[in-house]
């Protein structure tokens, strides 16, 4: 998938559950934010190109496990589209979002993509607080983690806007960005753990199924290690 591919964008009522395929979800996911293929190249719609390589991303690993790649590649088309309604609090807003059309059961990966094993702790960054917190522990907490779940978490580690990187790499950059926390370690340990584990499950490493990672980015995974446990591994100061 390249960003030359742009597919004709047809306005057509969802269709039922057994019916959402990845070229629906593709629809749902540009409806009302992309009118033409310029809106795709512009600064705020940079996350539906996030989001189209955590769907082809997760293809790739579900197929390789032998499990069902439309699926997957549905839940990583969706799993952010509540940043079309607002980036703050787009988990919740895109659950809401899919159960407008009954697709609750797509609309899961909008709630557990960021916090793995459906932990909410184990997150990037500040997590949520409030009611939104409330919500989602509560959901996560109630909802049994499915391979599923653990691929659209792996996927939205290492897929930009402009392609596959490694998870060093993104974390690093997600972790700047958003700080640290007490659980920033125990959050990357997880990740790892996970990684290691599709990994086995795949029988190759990651990386090499996605030969489009850029090579300087490969040959910096330890520089970029070394820079993220540099930072999540400094005590923490409660306020």
């Amino acid at each position: 998938m390249t960003k030359k591919i742009f597919y004709d964008i047809i306005l057509v009522e969802v269709g039922c559950v057994d019916d959402f395929t990845p070229k629906k979800a593709y629809e749902l996911l540009l409806r009302d934010v992309i009118h033409d293929s310029s809106d795709l190249e512009k600064k705020e719609n940079r996350w539906i190109w996030h989001s189209l390589y955590v769907g082809e991303a997760a293809l790739r690993i579900a197929e390789k496990l032998k499990l069902d790649g439309n699926y997957a590649m549905v839940l990583g088309y969706v799993h952010d589209i509540g940043r079309k309604i607002s980036h703050e609090g787009h988990p919740i807003y895109g659950y809401q979002y899919m159960k407008r059309f009954d697709l609750s059961s797509y609309g899961r990966s909008c709630l557990t993509h960021s916090f793995i094993n459906n932990d909410i702790h184990l997150t990037a960054g500040v997590g949520p607080s409030g009611n939104a917190y409330l919500f989602l522990d509560y959901y996560l907490q109630v909802t049994q983690v499915s391979d599923y779940d653990n691929i659209i978490q792996l996927c939205d580690l290492f897929c930009t806007a402009n392609g596959f990187t490694t998870i060093e790499k993104r974390l690093l950059d997600i972790t700047r960005r958003k700080g640290v926390t007490e659980y920033s370690k125990a959050h990357y340990d997880s990740v790892m753990e996970l990684k290691a584990r599709i990994e086995k499950r795949m029988g190759i490493p990651l990386y090499q199924l996605f030969p489009e990672i850029e090579k300087e980015d490969l040959s910096s995974i330890s520089q970029d290690q070394e820079a993220l446990l540099e930072l999540i591994e400094q005590p923490q100061v409660k306020k």
